[in-house]
């Protein structure tokens, strides 16, 4: 019994270790990486018949005993783990629609933020960390939403230097992202 205990601590410890390495560079540590990282150092054997539900219970274990790790469900219901020592969840969050695509990474990013802050967003955010989308995937991105309904709340408005911002039209009517948008291009600069 103590063996195996030593085990689940050692596999606890390494799994969490995993999780934060893995944030510090900037990625998401899904369960497979952790499953096999623990399988190639030993860990855990992959021949055992509890194998999975010994697996399942030590990452139940490495959150309830790490404050600092968070789990991110994808759409298709995958698992990714961050450790919010070196990562926040926001960006967490990005990092995981990214893998949906980068059309639906801008509507639903587009989308929070009309909603929670209410705001728009800068059409060239997308150019930098975490997106790094290219002007072709941007532009190939806004022809898409313009011939699909799911995207048709998507809408696009210009501050008066002519910065490009998305608004979602479920959260913000025209007039009011436009105004906010000038606020957030020219206004802010304006009055320190």
């Amino acid at each position: 019994m103590e063996a195996a205990q030593r085990e689940d601590r050692l596999a606890i410890e390494r799994a969490a270790e995993i999780i934060r390495a893995t944030s510090q560079s900037g990625a998401l540590a899904s369960t497979e990486k952790i499953r096999q990282a623990l399988v190639d150092e030993q860990i855990i054997v992959t021949d055992e018949s509890e194998t999975e539900s010994r697996f399942r219970l030590i990452i139940e274990r490495t959150f309830e005993e790490n404050e600092d790790l968070v789990s991110l469900e994808n759409a298709r219901g995958e698992l990714h783990f961050i450790s919010t020592r070196f990562m926040s969840e926001a960006y967490g969050g990005i990092l995981m629609r990214k893998q949906s695509g980068p059309l639906t990474l801008i509507a639903e990013l587009v989308r929070e933020n009309s909603a929670l802050y209410p705001r728009p967003v800068p059409l060239n955010v997308f150019k930098d960390s975490p997106f790094e989308l290219t002007d072709e995937e941007i532009q190939s991105c806004l022809s898409n939403m313009a011939l699909k309904g799911s995207y048709e709340d998507i809408k696009e408005t210009r501050s008066s230097l002519g910065t490009v911002f998305l608004y979602s039209t479920l959260h913000l009517e025209a007039d009011y992202a436009t105004m906010l948008a000038e606020w957030i291009d020219v206004g802010q600069a304006s009055n320190p």
